[in-house]
């Protein structure tokens, strides 16, 4: 694994503290901080690879810090822990900047695998590619830009075919319109741009992404989308596939 450090912005020292040790033990370099402004003066020096911070911080709250994070640093996952879980907060979070949230009391196992994924989206979905997804009717290879639709062969223009790959590789998860544009453009987008919504509206009708075929693109309109994928198109996506030649 690669060594990634981790900041860990969280008032309650004793949970700070187990929360450290038990990334340190999977290997990560951690930093914790029981004040939101002397993780900002920090970070002006020097970025972290993640970014973990609660909700509820006295100095500043969770939502500041993911603002001041997603304007200045753009390119920093994050994950939020918060006891709160109601969908409007969950929203607001997102709307912040969050990349996931875990809730309170934490799963060490469930934060772990929070992590790696938050990790694998900003530092390889694009950049390493299988020789092929899978996932219900839909057949990507990554070699050719081309999609197998059931009998049907689309062939996409390369900004298309990676955004498919992005979603294709996380289907049910919500990708923000901010990290869309991050790792296919390599910038941050202005909330009134359009052009992730032309791209996605774009792929949606070229892959005819219907949820007819058990797979269809969903908007959470001002945050981003999800490739909702039903529990066939999941299993399909899990058995072995026999390649040409």
């Amino acid at each position: 694994m690669n060594s990634y450090d981790i900041a860990v912005v969280e008032d309650d020292t004793l949970f700070a503290t187990e929360l450290e040790e038990f990334l340190v033990s999977l290997g990560y370099t951690v930093k914790s901080y029981s004040s939101a402004q002397k993780f900002l003066t920090d970070v002006r020096q020097k970025e972290c690879d993640l970014l973990i911070v609660d909700w509820s911080i006295p100095d500043l709250t969770g939502i500041e810090v993911l603002e001041y994070v997603r304007k200045f640093h753009p390119d920093m996952p994050s994950i939020m822990l918060t006891a709160r879980n109601d969908r409007r907060d969950i929203i607001r979070g997102l709307e912040a900047g969050a990349d996931d949230f875990v809730s309170k009391p934490v799963d060490p196992e469930i934060l772990s695998l929070r992590i790696k994924s938050v990790l694998r989206r900003y530092n390889g979905d694009v950049r390493t590619r299988p020789e092929s997804v899978v996932l219900g009717p839909y057949l990507l290879r990554p070699s050719t830009s081309t999609v197998c639709f059931n009998d049907e062969v689309i062939i996409l223009p390369k900004r298309e075919f990676d955004m498919a790959m992005l979603f294709f590789t996380n289907p049910n998860r919500l990708l923000s319109r901010q990290y869309l544009a991050a790792t296919l453009w390599g910038k941050v987008v202005d909330y009134q741009s359009r052009t992730i919504d032309t791209h996605v509206a774009r792929l949606r009708k070229n892959l005819k992404l219907a949820p007819a075929s058990g797979i269809s693109l969903n908007a959470l309109y001002g945050f981003g989308y999800t490739l909702q994928a039903d529990a066939h198109a999941m299993n399909a996506a899990k058995e072995p596939i026999a390649m040409s030649a």
